[in-house]
């Protein structure tokens, strides 16, 4: 993909998340500088559409992202090292409620920040705290009410799929993991899932908590993303400094 193209992509999909406003060259025009005219624009959207990146509800319409599109984006800010978009003396408290305070609380805490479903998981032990719930349904952007139904009943799995062998939550390093769409723990279409594994000096050896944040595909990945990292990097300094 030409650096031009992948800055349209990229520009399109943020957009997105950010407004709720589909595709169109014409307010890409606008808004970005690509140094190309809007037909070409149109053109570089076209292509995109074709290789699975967008798609129309209506012929006349603008463009929504697909889950390539998402996962795209995804990719550009795992590879960014800049956590700058979160309030670091926010994560330092968030850090210590996790190191120091209840789970329940700091699920709470986390979920309201971000205005997500919150869930934390302590293995082996199988405890669960989550939420936020209603926020979740409340920004799902889904109108028939079966399609809600059925994101509930997916949530309502989450213990089942959350306990037993589940190698993923248990082993490497690279995270946090973005899940968009199908995840391990969810099975909607309809949502995203970021996950972070992190540690305490309380947890003892084999023992880890996993935090989910839960949302529409169209949420802020960078917030999100940015504060799992921050908070790794205050639960690891905190732990340090204990230790």
């Amino acid at each position: 993909m030409k650096d031009r193209t992948k800055s349209i992509l990229s520009a399109a999909v943020r957009d997105f998340i950010r407004t709720g406003i589909p595709v169109t060259s014409e307010r890409l025009f606008e808004a970005y500088d690509f140094g190309i005219k809007p037909a070409m624009i149109r053109r570089e959207l076209n292509d995109l559409a074709a290789a699975g990146y967008f798609y129309q509800v209506h012929p006349s319409g603008g463009r929504l992202p697909t889950n390539r599109a998402y996962r795209f984006v995804v990719g550009e800010l795992l590879a960014e090292t800049d956590s700058s978009t979160v309030r670091k003396k926010e994560t330092q408290l968030l850090a210590r409620e996790f190191l120091h305070g209840e789970r329940s609380a700091f699920i709470e805490e986390i979920a309201e920040y971000l205005n997500l479903f919150g869930v934390g998981y302590e293995f082996p032990r199988d405890a669960l705290y989550e939420s936020g719930l209603w926020s979740l349904i409340d920004r799902l952007e889904v109108e028939a009410k079966r399609e809600i139904l059925r994101v509930v009943e997916d949530i309502e799995l989450l213990p089942e799929r959350l306990g037993g062998s589940q190698s993923w939550l248990r082993e490497g390093d690279a995270w946090p993991h973005v899940f968009v769409g199908e995840s391990p723990v969810t099975k909607s279409e309809h949502l995203s899932v970021i996950a972070g594994r992190f540690c305490s000096p309380k947890d003892g050896a084999g023992r880890g908590f996993l935090l989910l944040t839960i949302g529409p595909k169209r949420m802020d990945y960078r917030k999100t993303i940015s504060l799992f990292r921050e908070l790794r990097r205050s639960c690891e300094k905190e732990h340090s400094s204990i230790v």
